[in-house]
């Protein structure tokens, strides 16, 4: 039994510093574990993508070869279709695989370790449920970014006219419409990042939810984190906040540093190539290594909020994952 399995019996409900230290904790005492989960979803994920791009090509190919251009076109809408059942299921499996370490986090904490194997045979039959979480969860960030548009902008453009306005009038057109347009972009930003970041914080441990309780479905996921995150905004921005600061060092050498380069060279040569292969390798192999942590989070961060809601018994509350 590792360290954080022994003291899993022992921790009540966690400020946000805790829950990042727990969540380091498991990361770093099971790495090789965690590390193994993430580079297998990301291989899935890039298998369906890659599967989407072959299905596109060969059949864009073989309708090139028949019927020209047009040929080119409809085979390439075929392939489309076709390619989205390995896309689909790539993205599945990368999504239940990623779910596994934060639920691996979790029986920790409780005092109920479980192997990776264990875990993925718990996870495996519900692979449908996942991508049909996935699916729901795009609806939901797409709904809450159309109404926070919509809202910021009537807001927004409201206070900006009203400003442009009052400002107008006691100094002149110019300081008014600066003004006015500025102020009114500010508060439009400000409502659209709040909404979003509202709705993904209700939402954040949905697919830990899954993974987790077998009762759940995908639906059922949503709204259950939806009913652990009522209270926990502050706290989980604050989580994710530190999170993302631990992170950064690494994402900035694997994503952010090879893009700026990339956008400094030229579009065409040998250079660019190469930089955007290692680009590309950098970018998988810093999001392999960043995601049990984030994972681990969700995990942590799961047994934070029904501690405080449902009380230390969490063990006897959730039974035996294997039963």
């Amino acid at each position: 039994m590792n360290p954080s399995a022994q003291q899993g019996s022992q921790l009540g409900p966690l400020n946000p510093g805790d829950v990042v230290s727990a969540a380091l904790r498991l990361y770093k005492d099971r790495f090789k574990t965690f590390f193994q989960l993430a580079v297998l979803a990301t291989l899935w994920l890039v298998a369906g993508i890659v599967g989407l791009g072959l299905a596109i090509a060969i059949l864009a190919g073989i309708g090139a070869g028949v019927g020209g251009d047009v040929g080119a076109i409809i085979g390439g809408l075929l392939g489309l279709l076709v390619g989205f059942a390995p896309l689909l299921y790539g993205s599945a499996k990368y999504y239940a695989l990623s779910s596994v370490i934060g639920r691996l986090s979790f029986q920790d904490l409780i005092n109920q370790p479980e192997t990776s194997l264990d875990a993925q045979r718990q996870v495996a039959p519900r692979l449908g449920q996942f991508l049909l979480l996935g699916f729901l969860l795009l609806l939901a960030y797409m709904a809450s970014y159309l109404v926070g548009t919509l809202v910021a902008f009537i807001a927004g453009g409201s206070v900006g006219f009203l400003t442009a306005g009052i400002l107008t009038a006691l100094i002149n057109q110019t300081v008014g419409s600066i003004m006015g347009v500025f102020l009114g972009f500010l508060l439009g930003l400000g409502i659209l990042l709040i909404a979003l970041i509202w709705v993904a914080s209700r939402l954040f441990i949905a697919e830990v939810v899954l993974a987790i309780e077998p009762q759940q479905d995908a639906g059922g996921s949503m709204t259950r984190s939806w009913e652990l995150t009522q209270t926990a905004i502050v706290r989980i921005q604050i989580v994710f906040l530190a999170t993302f600061l631990i992170q950064l060092p690494l994402l900035s050498v694997t994503n952010y540093i090879p893009s700026i380069l990339l956008e400094l060279l030229p579009a065409d040569g040998v250079v660019y190539g190469i930089t955007f292969a290692l680009s590309l390798i950098l970018s998988l192999f810093g999001s392999m290594v960043v995601l049990p942590l984030w994972q681990a989070v969700k995990g942590v961060l799961y047994y934070d909020l029904r501690s405080r809601r449902e009380g230390l018994d969490l063990a006897l509350r959730h039974g035996n994952p294997e039963s």
